[in-house]
């Protein structure tokens, strides 16, 4: 027989926990939450002020699962919820004995006890939410937590459960459910919406959200304050909701508000809201605020989604499914017309919140500046860059022949045919077949023949291995990159996203009409197909050696800050140093160096170890990534730290400002607050944030927002940004070659701007090549200190 376990503490305690069933050490003991996850229940609630001696703690499932599975008496499955009797009645044990209670709050901890409490499902979702629970438990107050059992593994989540908690003790003083009280006006007549539009004119700030279906916008949201919004539908069950007279003086009055500079816009992704609308209709949005901006500045490791937002910052209880829902099967039009109000006065509620963090933080000058860029993402994702899609059509035949010569040699070698994208068949023939121990993925935890596990075997000696990766790789190229969806005027565009990274860095995907792709890890097969406009030049301005150098100042590295005051190629250096050779006498040939099977020079040594050793990188991982030996990627390592020790003094300086606070500093004055769980991992994105996020602060601040607003720059298009460099384009034909030096001296100077940080001054060159395409090899550089109107004068390109 089970031994069944009930719950514990006073009955008329405030707030009441339902835990989902017994693990091993409440079934020991013969108390709910005792054990690992519920030593962490305690102390969140102790820091939220909670004492768990006045709170009333159960279980839905009074027994431990056998092999702690829950599915044993209930399971989630694709919208449906199997539950056995031996559940059932256990859920009736639950709401006897919950009738004996009478708290203000009762708190579901995990997806069960929010099944149980409130018939709700997704608790990653709902957890936060102020919840009107069922008839079982007299329609009480319920909020969800994620268990603490999955804060354990995910450390992230206990951050979740604090915010949370705040919310538990401040609903526990009363037993109504308080939610907000939005005035939403929906189904509004043309004349509602012009007099709601023109009393927006008269405000400093207002929300927006936009929703779009079959690439039009079928509705949109303007908010005057949080509890005050309207949804404008320009398509009802099908039908055009307004006439075309109506529609236009509508669009009309929103460009007015819209392009307004002294009124400001608050919106969730608003780059994406207002490219949408540029590309539409030329309405150029004028003073902007992005609430994914703020959040992911101020929470860099929490989720960027509006969803998330709204539950830390206000009490509005989940609501994106609903428009999901729509979306896919469709329902009732005034629910999402709801749905689309809600979104645009949440946006303005979080950033007044958001708005406190920030302060609270010291990020000010961080937001704005990642606010500055939004005109220039919209500029470049409507611009794009014209492609050769000619030449793109010719190499994916090419690559189609090579995959096929490849697939025969392929095929030979294993003895029979064999699909290089096949995780079974691969699986079979190399750890089957070939008897190799079978390589595991660190992230998953499966079995895998991925492109590291490839690598692996191919160091064994398969040439197997080898061949799958190349044929990967060129179908990969065809597929992602030569054959990708396009615009009718053979201009490739991407959506960018300004939060893309934790460290400031911008991101890119397919446009909302899954044309183009990510346009920011081109690879260099694709380069050369992206060319300039008729009678223009591509210019590329690359931040030189960007986050090396850096790392060299601020840790400080005096061998390293020695080779950049003197010019030295800081890779020859590093080489030369590992090697014990003067810099002078290593090569750039391939074949050079011995290590790695003699297929690299030695200054590709030197320049690997910059790249990956600067942020702390095992040998082993170094290794693997490389291609080498253990024992030669311990070399490496080894004398890399030795001739650098300032590098091993950086990374302990950056643990000691983490042990503060869990704040770092970068360059720029940008603060980011580290949350994930103490570790190597988090120490390894500590090293990383100063120097990646200083280059992505420059590009952003002092090259594309530089650009965007100066006047001096007119004629000066900005068609991509990647992580340290820029790509513009200006006409030769329109525009004089002297109005060409000109910019690029301007752009270089601001990029060049001396930066301070840790009592060392330096600054970051910026190299400049120039060219018909974004071909490296074709593109010619040009000397920023020479007479740069001669050198544009005397090109041949």
């Amino acid at each position: 027989m089970p031994k069944i376990v009930g719950g514990s503490g006073p009955l008329d305690a405030k707030v009441v926990f339902v835990g989902e069933a017994l693990g091993a050490e409440e079934e020991r003991i013969g108390k709910p939450f005792v054990g690992a996850s519920g030593e962490l229940l305690t102390s969140i609630m102790h820091n939220s002020g909670l004492a768990r001696e006045t709170v009333y703690i159960t279980n839905v499932i009074k027994e431990r699962p056998i092999g702690n599975k829950i599915e044993q008496f209930i399971k989630f499955e694709r919208g449906k919820v199997v539950k056995t009797q031996k559940y059932m009645d256990y859920e009736a044990l639950l709401y006897e004995e919950l009738s004996k209670t009478n708290a203000n709050v009762y708190v579901a901890i995990g997806g069960v006890a929010l099944y149980a409490l409130a018939r709700m499902d997704r608790i990653t979702k709902r957890r936060g939410s102020i919840l009107h629970g069922i008839a079982g438990i007299g329609y009480k107050k319920v909020i969800p937590i994620i268990h603490p059992a999955s804060a354990l593994r995910n450390y992230l989540f206990t951050h979740f459960i604090r915010f949370d908690m705040r919310r538990i003790v401040e609903e526990s003083a009363f037993p109504e459910v308080r939610l907000p009280a939005r005035h939403l006006h929906i189904e509004p007549t043309f004349i509602d919406v012009m007099a709601y539009l023109h009393s927006c004119s008269e405000l400093p700030k207002i929300g927006f959200d936009i929703e779009v279906m079959n690439e039009e916008i079928s509705c949109l949201s303007v908010a005057r304050t949080p509890y005050d919004c309207m949804s404008i539908p320009f398509v009802w069950e099908g039908r055009d909701y307004f006439t075309v007279e109506q529609e236009a003086a509508i669009w009309r009055e929103l460009a007015a508000l819209l392009e307004n500079p002294d009124i400001l816009k608050v919106g969730h992704h608003i780059t994406f809201d207002s490219t949408f609308v540029f590309m539409k209709y030329g309405i150029v949005f004028r003073s902007m605020k992005c609430t994914m901006v703020q959040s992911s500045i101020c929470y860099p490791d929490f989720p960027k989604g509006l969803d998330f937002v709204t539950s830390i910052c206000t009490k509005e209880p989940y609501y994106k499914d609903d428009g999901k829902k729509w979306f896919k099967f469709g329902g009732s039009q005034k629910e999402f017309a709801i749905y689309n109000a809600k979104d645009s006065a949440v946006c303005v509620e979080s950033e007044a919140v958001l708005d406190a963090e920030v302060v609270r933080q010291d990020n000010t000058a961080a937001v704005e500046r990642q606010t500055s860029i939004i005109p220039s993402l919209i500029y470049m994702q409507a611009r794009g860059i014209k492609a050769d899609k000619k030449g793109m059509d010719a190499e994916a035949i090419d690559n189609e022949e090579k995959v096929k010569a490849l697939g025969i040699a392929l095929n030979n070698l294993c003895g029979y045919p064999i699909n290089p994208n096949s995780t079974k068949q691969l699986q079979e023939y190399f750890y089957i077949k070939k008897g190799i121990k079978p390589y595991v993925s660190r992230s998953t935890g499966n079995i895998s023949v991925d492109a590291m596990a490839l690598k692996r075997i191919g160091r064994k000696g398969y040439k197997e291995a080898g061949i799958i990766i190349e044929m990967r790789h060129l179908l990969k190229i065809n597929s992602t990159y030569l054959e990708m969806d396009m615009d009718d005027d053979s201009r490739i565009r991407c959506s960018f996203n300004p939060v893309g990274t934790e460290n400031g860095r911008l991101s890119s995907s397919k446009t909302i009409f899954g044309k183009g792709g990510n346009m920011q890890n081109l690879p260099p097969e694709m380069l050369r197909f992206l060319v300039a406009d008729p009678g223009c030049f591509l210019y590329n301005i690359d931040l030189e050696q960007a986050e090396n150098r850096i790392v060299a100042y601020i840790a400080p590295e005096p061998n390293m800050i020695d080779a950049f005051k003197r010019g030295v190629d800081i890779h020859k250096q590093t080489a030369g140093l590992i090697f014990g050779k003067d810099p002078a006498d290593i090569s750039d040939e391939e074949g050079s160096s011995s290590i790695g099977g003699g297929l690299h020079s030695e200054r590709f040594w030197g320049k690997k170890s910059n790249h990956e050793l600067d942020y702390d990188m095992g040998y082993r991982a170094f290794a693997l990534i490389c291609e080498i030996s253990e024992s030669e990627g311990k070399f490496i390592v080894d004398r890399f730290h030795s001739v650098y020790p300032g590098v091993r003094q950086y990374h302990a300086w950056i643990r000691a400002q983490l042990n503060k606070n869990r704040t770092i500093e970068n360059c720029l004055g940008r603060k980011r607050l580290f949350t994930n769980r103490w570790g190597d991992d988090l120490y390894k994105e500590a090293y990383a944030f100063i120097p990646q996020s200083t280059v992505a602060d420059i590009i952003n601040e002092r090259g594309l927002a530089y650009v965007m607003d100066n006047p001096l720059f007119w004629g000066i298009e900005i068609l991509n940004n990647v992580h340290d460099s820029l790509v513009v384009q200006i006409s030769y034909e329109k525009v004089p070659l002297q109005q060409h030096a000109d910019a690029l001296k301007l752009l270089v100077n601001s990029l060049q701007t001396p930066l301070t940080f840790r009592g060392q001054t330096f600054y970051i060159p910026a190299d400049i090549a120039v060219g018909r395409s974004l071909n490296k090899k074709l593109m010619k550089k040009i000397d920023m200190k020479g007479d740069v109107l001669q050198q544009l004068k005397e090109l041949d390109i």
